[in-house]
């Protein structure tokens, strides 16, 4: 987030410079990743006195001003004293005001040279804010201080008149975006570093006692709508906003748009609050399922508003402020009139509701969202928005009304507004917390002695009101340091305050041994990492799930003490892999139980007495459309084409595998992975049950390998062919096949038959129809000594044909 530096100093009162201020908000709280001073360097623009203003004989809206330049002018050599020609109306004889000279070049990329204007000579420009890039005001001539020296470069005079100028670019984690991303936030953390409390009157923020009788609010669904404030303001003016309030905005990266936007962009920006206005009337009046309290129109047409704020209705759309038109789901959250969408809660507003210029009566919303609901709604909608970006991170309900009040006071001095009442829904109210603290703990996680007052002063400079006596104290927590639930949370703050560079460096107690790699070891590593790089050259990539999960999911997925792999699904198409270790526990017979990444306790009662460990493998698919098991087929190619860089793709068959009655898979695509008749590995479909308990509507396939198999088997001796020097000679056939036959076994007993002559059989298509399958292989053929004739590829593929036919009992489509 962008800060203003100057708004920032306003707040916290600091006196360090740009870069001091940075310094130590990285080393104790927040880190600033960038400093930036906004504005052109403005060469050849200086301090002018207008001495003369007369209206230009030939134009209307022109005048023509004489201008003193230099100090020490000398008008007869032409020197100090300039003609301009100039069209704004805000200058008086006096003023000091920016000149660009001939030969300046403004930010724009505007060249000054000397020009007539409509008859008159012109050796210069008076500038507006806009000309020289420090905002976007060209409503009259930038007026500077009385004290300027005539002569001077104007560039220092800008930037004070200017003062926004200077900002600073943080990365606040989303541990701390609840309440560091704003600048009162991050004024209290300077105030807090150093050694003071911030002067800020939040007590005074109070909502004024004055019911609306335009407008109740409605909370359909308290769980994704802590809290909903709306207040009335009539009579509104919409223009544009004050400069001053322009000039903060531009310097945090937003652009003006009108008084009542901005005002709401303010305050954000100021408390950390998002807020909202609507315009009154276009809100319907029509109150749902209770028609006779709908007003009478014609006699009063907007005499009453409801604000329902519900969750979306399936396909319900909306078309937001920036034009886009959403389609949504039923856990998306609505700010409605009842009937028609007024807003995304939290994320932005609809456009039909929008403030413009003829508005004269708003509606002020400032809410509390549920966190997780506005995030999945934001990355499933892929619409993201300052306010989403804040609400995501778990506000405070009790700052909605000191960001309503803020917004009021400000709306009354900028729009001359004013209020006619306010509805504030607020069903479970959020009260501090407490949390209990041991001093000593806090002296052992740190490793240093902080003592016991200096700990209570940081605490109480963080506005954590602490109680009792001893080396066990009570800190009550204010609600909006949401983060700040356990002891440990409390020492971290008292850390950084206190200062981790004042914590003493201390050695390491215990003895270091460096692993010496056997050649087993580097073996292994290096099968590791090629096997790494197989997987992501064939577009799967590499994932790191976490080691351990819940007794839930092992119900989940129907295995009780079994193994399984968990998928957070967040693509409609992806291939993923994994490679970890499998701790496996052993009884006293010998027999295995427990499985990946988990064992069962090791005891009498389960007889256990040893944990085993071995290395594997995870490979699994997903596809958008999954049309006759193709997510099934193209995992499959996938470990083929593993298997075939590993040169095992010869030796490589796949057994199906009785249909599981419970578990992860139950599915009839399964099957072992065999190399020369060891079982290395395992493919198959994710139980359909277990894929409902996860909420996933894809097939999902998982091919596991044992990874210490793979390597053994991989490193058998490479035997080379000669390269074909032969033509060879291409066959089809396509065979109609029952459920149960393998293909492993069509493709092996064509191999049989054919003996030496066949070098290569590929399946290239297969489909399904009427309870049989049609699979269709090329055979190519072909001798390393010599040509052969199309007669005796004939009489071999006879001899398959009637094979295939007799042995395996299939139809061959001729």
């Amino acid at each position: 987030m962008k800060y203003s530096y100057d708004w920032l100093k306003e707040l916290s009162e600091t006196k360090l410079s740009l870069e001091k201020l940075a310094e130590m908000l990285t080393m104790r709280s927040l880190e600033v990743e960038k400093l930036e001073e906004t504005g052109e360097e403005l060469e050849s623009i200086v301090v002018g006195e207008i001495l003369e203003i007369k209206k230009h004989p030939n134009a209307d809206k022109l005048q023509l001003v004489k201008v003193l330049t230099s100090p020490q002018p000398s008008p007869s050599k032409g020197e100090g004293v300039l003609d301009v020609v100039c069209g704004a109306k805000n200058i008086e004889v006096g003023n000091k005001v920016p000149v660009a000279l001939v030969g300046a070049k403004l930010p724009n990329g505007l060249e000054i040279q000397e020009a007539e204007i409509r008859g008159e000579k012109s050796f210069g420009m008076l500038c507006a804010l806009d000309e020289l890039g420090l905002g976007d005001d060209h409503s009259g001539i930038i007026i500077l201080d009385s004290k300027a020296k005539i002569g001077d470069s104007a560039e220092k005079y800008l930037k004070e008149a200017n003062s926004d100028t200077k900002t600073l670019e943080i990365k606040v984690l989303p541990d701390r975006a609840h309440d560091a991303m704003s600048h009162v936030g991050l004024a209290r953390e300077i105030v807090v570093l150093e050694n003071r409390k911030l002067d800020y009157d939040f007590k005074g923020l109070k909502l004024p006692n004055k019911k609306s009788k335009k407008l109740s609010v409605k909370i359909d669904d308290k769980k994704l709508c802590f809290r909903y404030i709306g207040a009335v303001m009539e009579g509104v003016e919409v223009k544009d906003s004050p400069q001053w309030m322009k000039d903060r905005l531009k310097a945090c990266g937003i652009n003006s748009i009108n008084n009542i936007v901005d005002a709401t962009n303010y305050v954000m920006l100021e408390l950390g609050q998002p807020l909202h206005a609507f315009d009154f009337d276009k809100i319907s009046d029509e109150i749902p399922n209770n028609k006779s309290q709908i007003p009478n129109k014609s006699q009063n047409p907007k005499s009453k508003i409801q604000i329902i704020v519900r969750r979306a209705r399936k396909n319900e759309e909306i078309e937001l402020l920036d034009d886009t038109k959403l389609k949504l789901s039923e856990n998306d959250l609505l700010i409605t009139d009842g009937g028609n969408p007024l807003a995304l809660a939290g994320i932005m507003g609809g456009k039909n509701s929008g403030i413009n210029e003829n508005t004269r009566t708003i509606v002020l919303e400032a809410a509390s969202f549920n966190s997780a609901n506005i995030r999945r709604s934001r990355i499933r909608l892929g619409v993201r928005t300052e306010s989403s970006d804040r609400f995501e991170k778990n506000l405070d309900p009790n700052l909605t009304e000191k960001a309503m009040v803020r917004l009021i006071e400000i709306l009354e001095h900028t729009a001359n507004g004013q209020v006619e009442g306010i509805s504030d829904i607020y069903p479970n109210k959020i009260k501090s917390w407490k949390v209990k603290l041991d001093l000593d703990y806090v002296n052992n996680l740190l490793g240093e002695k902080v003592p016991r007052k200096n700990v209570l002063k940081i605490l109480n400079l963080l506005e954590i009101k602490t109680s009792g006596r001893g080396d066990i104290i009570t800190a009550e927590i204010p609600t909006f340091r949401v983060d700040l639930r356990t002891q440990e949370d409390l020492i971290e703050e008292v850390g950084r305050v206190w200062g981790y560079d004042k914590i003493e460096n201390q050695p390491i107690l215990v003895r270091q041994a460096v692993d010496d790699f056997s050649p087993e070891t580097e073996k292994i590593l290096t099968f590791t990492r090629n096997l790494k790089n197989f997987l992501v050259n064939i577009g799967f990539d590499e994932v790191y799930n976490y080691s351990f999960y819940s007794e839930k999911d092992l119900l989940s997925c129907k295995l009780e003490k079994s193994a399984h792999l968990e998928l957070a699904k967040h693509f409609e198409n992806f291939k993923i892999f994994e490679i970890g270790k499998v701790y496996s526990c052993y009884s006293e017979l010998g027999s295995r139980s427990g499985s990946r990444n988990t064992c069962l306790p090791v005891g009498k009662e389960f007889g256990m007495t040893g944990v085993k460990e071995n290395r594997a493998l995870s490979m699994a698919q997903v596809l958008e459309k999954d049309r006759s098991s193709q997510t099934f087929y193209e995992l499959k190619g996938g470990v083929e084409n593993l298997l075939s860089k590993l040169r095992l793709l010869e030796d490589v068959t796949f057994e199906i595998f009785k249909k599981q009655e419970s578990g992860v898979y139950n599915s009839p695509r399964l099957a072992e992975i065999l190399i020369k008749e060891e079982k290395i590995g395992i493919i198959g479909e994710i139980n359909q049950s277990v894929l409902n308990n996860y909420k996933i509507s894809k097939k999902v396939v998982i091919a596991e390998f044992d990874l210490d198999k793979l390597l053994k088997v991989s490193q058998n001796k490479i035997i080379y062919n000669y390269l074909q020097k032969f033509p060879t000679i291409t066959r089809d056939v396509s065979i109609l096949v029952k459920n149960e036959t393998k293909a492993a076994e069509i493709k092996k007993l064509i191999e049989k038959i054919g003996g030496k002559l066949v070098l290569n059989v590929e399946m290239f298509d297969v489909f399904f129809k009427d309870k049989q399958t049609s699979l269709a292989y090329h055979i190519e053929f072909g001798d390393s000594e010599r040509t052969l004739e199309n007669k005796e590829v004939d009489e071999v593929m006879a001899k398959i044909i009637n094979g295939l036919e007799k042995d395996l009992k299939l139809e061959v489509r001729k």
